[in-house]
């Protein structure tokens, strides 16, 4: 019994290790995003290139493994019999909420806030998912140190938004958006994770994601421009800038990820590593890729180290009775 408790905690760290570098790279996304939404002018347009990118992508990999065909093909039998729920194919929706909030915001208050916002949107949400067992875990108790968690993160975001705008012009606005995409967010690896301990397949549920995103993108499009048309600009196409075009290769690598591990790690500890991974990246962002909202100050870092205590606070092992 010990040897099998070993080898399950060397697949945990083993696995907050992968969460955590697919966390930084995700970061980049923001990076990314922002920078093709300064050509296309149009955060919905961005966000679709995003998920049309990350479609393509996942169709390559379906096209080429037999195993992810047979099990995204398999997703009505299981609905029907009742093994998945409708409702639960529509973590996609969350994602494309993100991306498009993602696209907009990081140019009006940078990538640093805008993941310590987010981050703590998820962190407060990761906390009510696992209460309720919507993730493949199932339901996992309210700690006072979950939501001594929870409350840190929240002080957090507080604390990192004091001194961004000396002339009091900063976008608490923004910020309460960024805040609410990340607590939306915090579902996704909750019903991806359903459809992957389903199907067996971790791609097939990240590829049910995509489609449900890329669709309400569509709709939510086609909606705006009958109520308020809006043009964009062509941005350059792939063999121009690539870089431009990585938006959507990164969210498939962290919405697989987060479809493997839900399981594994469970929603709330998925977040609460994703949010270190996510926090690391952030500044490295900033000082690799400033925008002209780019502000490091310290009560930004405070704010971050914050936060990241509240990972520390709830990532504590839970005292086990032993037989």
């Amino acid at each position: 019994m010990t040897q099998s408790s070993n080898v399950q905690e060397k697949v945990k760290v083993s696995h907050i290790v992968i969460t955590f570098i697919a966390s930084v790279i995700i970061t980049a996304q923001s990076t990314v995003n922002s920078e093709l939404n300064t050509y296309t002018e149009n955060a919905l347009v961005t966000a679709l290139i995003n998920f049309s990118t990350g479609l393509f992508v996942l169709a390559l990999m379906m096209i080429f493994s037999r195993p992810i065909r047979h099990g995204f093909t398999s997703i009505p039998r299981l609905v029907r019999e009742g093994k998945l729920k409708r409702w639960q194919l529509f973590g996609g929706l969350s994602g494309a909420f993100f991306v498009a909030s993602q696209s907009s915001l990081v140019q009006v208050i940078g990538v640093a806030i805008f993941t310590v916002a987010a981050v703590a949107g998820q962190t407060t949400a990761a906390l009510l998912v696992d209460k309720a067992g919507i993730g493949p875990a199932g339901k996992q108790p309210v700690t006072m140190a979950r939501v001594g968690a929870a409350i840190l993160g929240v002080v957090g975001v507080l604390v990192s938004v004091l001194g961004q705008d000396s002339a009091g012009q900063f976008a608490i606005g923004a910020v309460l958006v960024s805040f609410a995409a990340g607590g939306f967010v915090a579902t996704q690896p909750a019903l991806n994770g359903q459809i992957a301990n389903q199907t067996g397949q971790p791609a097939a549920a990240t590829l049910v994601n995509f489609i449900v995103g890329f669709v309400t993108l569509v709709i939510v499009y086609l909606v705006m421009q009958q109520v308020s048309p809006q043009g964009f600009n062509v941005p350059p196409m792939p063999w121009e800038n690539p870089v431009l075009w990585l938006g959507g290769p990164f969210g498939v690598m962290f919405v697989l990820t987060a479809a493997f591990m839900a399981k594994t790690l469970g929603v709330f500890l998925f977040t609460l590593t994703s949010v270190v991974g996510q926090l690391s990246g952030a500044i490295l962002m900033e000082v690799l890729f400033p925008t002209a909202a780019t502000n490091i100050t310290w009560q930004l870092l405070l704010g971050i180290s914050i936060t990241g205590a509240a990972v520390v606070l709830a990532s504590g092992k839970k005292k086990t009775k032993t037989q």
